[in-house]
């Protein structure tokens, strides 16, 4: 339908004079669109193809009379105007004209006054009809909105309220038309209507406003309101009413009291959070940003991003933001960068985690960015520490492998290099494999077994086991296994160390021999040589209580010789089982060491000095104490039996090392100093065993003895720690096979 002034009206007519006549007609009394047609098909064509406004039709043509014309109207265009203009009138046609639906039924007169009433009666149908269609159209719109609609007249009472109106109060649209604004408000926010009301219809007010009431729903709920109000058009001077359109704002409530609450939380944080403009200024930061950059929060805001940031982390954060433009999958990502925060002598950085995400608009423009930001230096320690760990177990000289206790089978998780050369396995080989890939034929099933009850119980368990390389060689495996705990207390995994001792085995089987053999001497030596000395003693004691039976100075140096063969046989005896000699080593305070030996020893006159001049003989040492002991006693013995009873006896310590110095008689000249270490040297300087005694306990610390000659003539030993023995305490092993 046209939306032009002028209406535009088809005329049917098949007489081609009466046609022409109403033609004229029309034009001459109204300012009508008009086209004319005297066939009512090509009327059809004619209101199908364009937009017409009402449909004047003679009744009785041959090829359509004009009440099937206007039933072919209202079957494909609904309400459209139709007025039948006909000479042959009667009660009949009129009746099936009604009943077709016509809107109005004239007779035609040869007159004027009937063609100025039939202009008339096409302008009534038309105005109504447009009148209708627009009011169609704007409920149609109303209830598209979706926003409850009403209009009250000028007594205040509901003349209109569409569907969404009726659902969000509870009431029928019938219950609610007629009725006052109380069935729908209290009386507190009926003033407020009537009030902004009288605002809008006041000279200098607006022509509609805003505010918020609370809507009573039939079931006595409060539904919180925006009520946008404005008036009806005035007929002439009177007041017709107002319309107005409701939102639901609980939401909007609730989003507002949740972005109240965000706020609270987001100040409240121990996270920094801030959001930036479009140019990267800040427009908001919380307590937690501010305490970190260590600036007050007025200089911050407004201040640009790249102020708190280092150069290259800038461009790097430029260039994320820019690939989360159009065309990304996700507005949001997370970086690493480091931040420059204030720090009393200058700018410090502090790592942290960008949790970065894009703002919008309504428009969904990008009108800046928020961020989130996370500590992250405890965390870098801690995975520089895992890192340094990972290493180390890498790179271990043992051998190791982690298992997964919760899979089926515990099967190897990690293993190291080293493991990977003591076994032949590569790593690809042994992942997903249990330890029994090493057993075979002759491995140690209860040792086994033994290591499967501990893995059952959850305990640590070390045992040695042959096992077989990859190749098929067998070696003795010194294998030790340890729980670790996950966070929960229970075993997350079992880590294992791997260390051949295959010649360790050997060796001590050797030594096993070896002393089997000296055990043998010692006791074939101590049968021998004791029962004859207890008789030669039993009679020297008998003749020494009668000396004038025998020569007093024979019988003393027999004393002598049966003590110094007693001292031989204690030598021997010690030496012999000292085939293995063990050590666990400890820091031990260097001269209290030497002054504890000291006081063990027959010193008669002889003096201790302690050297400062070359380390001091107060630092520690690492040292096995009894065997330190040990060691100093029989260095003391011999400088107090070579040396005399008035006998000085300097001791300290050197760079690396210590020294144990005497003023006595010193070394043969025909000997070299390095002789006396050998067992049986006996001339002048050196016991035979004790000083052999000395050199076995030095080499199971790792030691290097020296003798030379001191610098008053006496004698000088010298003791050098290699790298090992100067390390952490630790146990040693040394035999002399």
């Amino acid at each position: 339908m046209t939306t032009s002034e002028s209406p535009h009206i088809v005329y049917v007519d098949d007489d081609a004079a009466l046609l022409d006549l109403g033609e004229t007609y029309l034009r001459k009394l109204s300012s009508f669109e008009v086209t004319t047609c005297s066939d009512p098909t090509a009327a059809l064509d004619i209101v199908r193809d364009s937009d017409i406004d009402c449909v004047v039709s003679d009744y009785d043509m041959p090829a359509m009379t004009g009440v099937e014309l206007l039933e072919t109207v209202r079957e494909e265009h609904g309400s459209l105007p139709f007025i039948l203009f006909t000479g042959k009138g009667s009660e009949e046609v009129a009746s099936d004209a009604i009943s077709a639906g016509v809107t109005d039924y004239l007779q035609k007169q040869p007159s004027s006054e009937q063609y100025e009433l039939l202009v008339n009666r096409i302008e009534n149908s038309v105005s109504e009809h447009r009148a209708t269609r627009r009011a169609e159209r704007y409920e149609t719109v109303l209830e598209a909105l979706g926003y409850p609609v009403y209009v009250v007249d000028e007594r205040g009472r509901f003349t209109y309220v569409n569907d969404a109106f009726a659902d969000l109060s509870g009431y029928a649209v019938d219950e609610i038309l007629g009725s006052g604004p109380e069935l729908v408000k209290d009386d507190a926010d009926v003033q407020k209507a009537a009030s902004e009301l009288g605002g809008v219809l006041s000279s200098s007010g607006p022509d509609t406003t805003q505010f918020e009431i609370e809507l009573r729903t039939a079931d006595g709920e409060a539904v919180p309101c925006r009520d946008h109000m404005g008036y009806l058009p005035y007929e002439g001077e009177a007041f017709r009413g107002s319309v107005g359109i409701l939102r639901n704002i609980s939401g909007e409530r609730a989003r507002r009291d949740e972005l109240a609450r965000d706020e609270h939380i987001i100040r409240a944080a121990g996270d920094p959070v801030y959001s930036l403009d479009a140019d990267d200024r800040f427009e908001y930061v919380n307590d937690a940003f501010v305490e970190l950059v260590g600036h007050d929060r007025d200089r911050v805001l407004g201040s640009h991003l790249s102020s708190y940031l280092p150069d290259a982390d800038y461009e790097t954060y430029e260039s994320l933001r820019a690939s989360l433009g159009d065309g990304a999958e996700t507005d949001r990502l997370t970086f690493e960068t480091q931040l420059l925060a204030a720090d009393g002598d200058g700018r410090d950085r502090v790592p942290m985690e960008c949790h970065l995400t894009l703002l919008h608009d309504d428009g969904c423009e990008v009108v800046g960015t928020t961020g989130i930001l996370r500590d992250i230096s405890e965390r870098l320690a801690q995975e520089a520490e895992l890192s340094l760990m990972r290493r180390a177990i890498d790179e271990a000289s043992v051998g190791i492998t982690i298992t997964g206790p919760s899979e089926d089978d515990c099967p190897i998780v990690y293993a190291n290099a080293a493991f990977e050369e003591l076994t032949g396995y590569d790593a690809d080989e042994i992942l997903g494999e249990n330890h029994r890939v090493l057993q075979g034929p002759d491995t140690d099933e209860e040792e086994c077994e033994r290591f499967r009850e501990a893995i059952a119980d959850e305990e640590p368990c070390s045992i040695e086991l042959l096992n077989y390389r990859r190749d098929g060689t067998p070696f003795w495996n010194h294998c030790e296994i340890t729980p670790v705990h996950g966070d929960d207390g229970r075993v997350a995994n079992y880590i294992g160390f791997q260390r051949e001792v295959t010649e360790r085995n050997a060796r001590q089987r050797l030594l096993e021999r070896q002393n089997e053999r000296l055990s043998e001497f010692t006791r074939v030596v101590s049968h021998d040589l004791r029962t004859p000395l207890t008789t030669a003693r039993g009679y020297f004691d008998i003749v020494a209580e009668s000396p004038g039976d025998a020569d007093a100075e024979d019988l003393r140096k027999l004393g002598r010789s049966l003590d110094r063969v007693e001292e031989l046989l204690s030598d021997l005896t010690t030496l012999a089982t000292q085939g293995e000699t063990v050590v666990e080593t400890e820091p031990l305070d260097f001269r209290r060491a030497a002054e504890r030996a000291w006081e063990t020893v027959p010193t008669d006159d002889a003096e201790l000095r302690f050297d400062r001049t070359a380390g001091g003989a107060s630092r520690t040492i690492a040292a096995d104490e009894s065997r330190l002991r040990q060691l100093l006693e029989n260095l003391f013995e011999n400088a107090v039996a070579h040396g005399g009873p008035e006998v000085t006896v300097t001791i300290g310590r050197t760079r690396n090392g210590f020294f144990v110095e005497d003023d006595g008689d010193g070394f043969p000249a025909d000997r070299s100093p390095a002789e006396c270490f050998e067992a049986g040297v006996s001339e002048r300087r050196g016991g035979g065993l004790g000083l052999a005694i000395v050199k076995r306990i030095a080499a199971a610390h790792d030691w290097t003895p020296t003798a030379e000659r001191g610098s008053a003539g006496g004698a000088r030993f010298v003791f050098t720690e290699s790298a090992t023995a100067a390390g952490p305490p630790a146990r040693r092993q040394r035999s002399d096979d």
